[in-house]
């Protein structure tokens, strides 16, 4: 089933969720392994371009999550939840919605105000629509990764509150990450 329904995601939701989870989690890996590369390695020029490439594709992925869940909503947490964890889970995950639109965003906005082109793997040119700016650039580096270690602990958090669920619950109501595998 492709649609989302009222007890489990369907097969897009989920491929989409998988493959923005594995590159939310590449992407910060890569992060703090591109910090650590010489700025005289050649390689340093290749793994920032597709570290680039793979922000623009995880902020497309974002979109077209977005535009998905409209066409068919995700099920509601079921009735076992008490109002708080209601409110915990999903103050968690538009956290995590606005994380996945602004960490990008602030790595546009760093390499845009860097100077610094970015191309989607070769196929066209992100336009640069920020000015050069070493303030902006600068501000948008700090943000980058302050945005991407904050996403990081609500990823981890999220994934640890499924789990628990799953094993406290063994399978019944409460065990919600059976509606995502």
């Amino acid at each position: 089933m492709l649609n989302n329904n009222t007890d489990e995601y369907g097969s897009v939701s989920k491929l989409i969720h998988w493959l923005m989870a594995a590159l939310i989690l590449g992407l910060i890996a890569v992060g703090i392994y591109m910090e650590e590369i010489p700025k005289e390695d050649p390689a340093r020029r290749v793994v920032f371009g597709y570290h680039k490439a793979a922000g623009v594709l995880a902020m497309l992925l974002f979109f077209v999550r977005v535009i998905w869940l409209r066409v068919s909503p995700g099920p509601e947490l079921p009735a076992a939840f008490s109002d708080k964890e209601r409110l915990l889970v999903g103050g968690i995950k538009k956290a995590i919605y606005l994380l996945m639109l602004l960490v990008p965003l602030s790595g546009y906005a760093m390499s845009s105000a860097g100077g610094y082109p970015i191309s989607f793997f070769g196929l066209f040119d992100v336009p640069l629509l920020i000015e050069k700016n070493k303030a902006i650039s600068g501000f948008a580096h700090e943000a980058h990764g302050i945005l991407a270690f904050t996403l990081l602990a609500l990823v981890i958090l999220h994934a640890a509150g499924a789990i628990k669920h799953r094993h406290a619950d063994k399978g019944g109501e409460r065990d919600i990450l059976k509606r995502m595998i």
